[in-house]
């Protein structure tokens, strides 16, 4: 869904906005330690066909500051 259209009338901050999502998702991963919710456990990248495909069994995180 395109906010005005495609082409000349497209949203003007669009690219702006990309960046700055863009740029706050790397900070996010810069900023903590990730590891496995329960370590030793293997990751089960199974897949299961419901609108879009998703994870069968979803991916849980343990997350640290790295302060």
């Amino acid at each position: 869904m395109m906010p005005f259209g495609v082409g000349r009338r497209i949203c003007p901050g669009l690219s702006m906005a990309t960046v700055h999502v863009h740029h706050m998702l790397a900070r996010i991963v810069q900023e903590f330690e990730w590891s496995a919710y329960r370590a030793g456990n293997e990751l089960d990248f199974a897949g299961k066909l419901e609108f879009t495909v998703v994870m069968k069994n979803p991916l849980r995180a343990m997350i640290k500051s790295r302060v």
